[in-house]
C-alpha cells in the first residue's frame, strides 16, 4: 500500500477479499497485492470496495476458481455494503444494504465535477455523529417509486434523486462544515444538481454544459481544493478494464 493513511494486512479490504476465497487446488496458491492508489482516501468513493472487488476477479482468474459470477457476488456481499457494485460496475440500482444491485441503463451527455475539500472522513466517524434514522418510512416508499419513472428519463431522474440529498450529508458537515459551501458554489456554477458522496468527504456536481463545468472546475482549483472531472464509465468498459 502506498498511502500510509489507509490500513495494510487484515485491516485492507483487498487482503479480506483474497482470505474470502478458497484456496486453488494447485499452484500459485498466494498472491502479492499492490495497491497504488489514484484516489483520495476519506472521501466516501469506494477505493477500499473496488480495491477488494478487483482482488476477487483478478485472484478468480490467477487462481482458476470455479466461481460463477453470482458465487463472486455472494463472496462481495460478507466483505462490504459497497463492494458487489464494483463488480457490476456501470450505472446501476442499489436496495436492501447495498448488495442488491440492479443494472440500469448507461447514462451519458452530462460530466460530473468531483470536488474533495482536503478533509478525509471515516465511514466510522460520520455514521458515529449520526443521531437519527437515516431511512425513515417516507423516504424507503418513494425509493420504491424509483424504478417505474426511469424508462427514457434517467439522467433528469437521477439530478432529482441527486438533489433530494445525501441523509449523512449533516452529520459529515458537522465534521467538515467545507462540504456545504462546495456544494452551494457548485449549484451556484451551473450544477443541474450536487451532493456528498457516499460517507463524504468529496462533493459531487452533474453538468450538461460545458462551460460551466469548465467554470466550477477553475473556481474551485483556485480555492485550492482537489477537483477532477469525469464521466460516467459504460458498463461495458468498465467490465474491460476490470477483467
Amino acid at each position: 500500500m502506498d498511502d500510509p493513511a489507509i490500513p495494510e494486512g487484515p485491516g485492507n479490504l483487498a487482503w479480506r477479499a483474497a482470505a474470502a476465497l478458497p484456496l486453488p487446488r494447485s499452484s500459485p496458491r498466494g498472491v502479492h497485492i499492490r495497491i497504488r492508489k489514484m484516489i483520495p482516501a476519506g472521501a466516501g468513493l469506494g477505493g477500499g470496495s473496488s480495491d477488494a472487488a478487483a482482488t476477487l476477479v483478478g485472484l478468480r482468474r490467477m487462481w482458476r476458481l470455479d466461481l460463477s459470477d453470482r458465487d463472486l457476488e455472494a463472496v462481495a456481499a460478507t466483505i462490504g455494503a459497497d463492494v458487489p457494485f464494483f463488480l457490476c460496475g456501470g450505472t446501476a440500482l442499489l436496495t436492501g444494504t447495498g448488495t442488491v444491485v440492479e443494472p440500469l441503463e448507461d447514462l451519458g451527455g452530462y460530466e460530473i465535477l468531483l470536488v474533495v475539500p482536503g478533509v478525509p472522513l471515516s465511514t466510522r466517524e460520520v455514521y458515529a455523529a449520526a443521531s437519527a434514522s437515516l431511512t425513515p418510512a417516507l423516504k424507503i416508499s418513494k425509493m420504491a417509486d424509483f424504478k417505474p419513472t426511469l424508462k427514457g428519463n434517467l439522467v433528469e431522474e437521477v439530478e432529482t434523486w441527486v438533489r433530494a440529498g445525501n441523509d449523512l450529508e449533516p452529520y459529515a458537515r458537522s465534521l467538515c462544515p467545507r462540504i456545504g459551501a462546495i456544494k452551494d458554489r457548485l449549484v451556484a456554477a451551473g450544477a443541474a444538481a450536487a451532493a456528498m458522496t457516499g460517507s463524504g468527504s468529496a462533493v459531487f456536481g452533474v453538468f450538461r454544459a460545458p462551460a460551466a463545468i469548465e467554470r466550477a472546475h477553475a473556481e474551485a482549483r483556485a480555492t485550492g481544493f482537489r477537483a477532477m472531472r469525469c464521466v460516467p464509465l459504460r458498463r461495458e468498459e468498465y467490465r474491460r478494464r476490470v477483467g
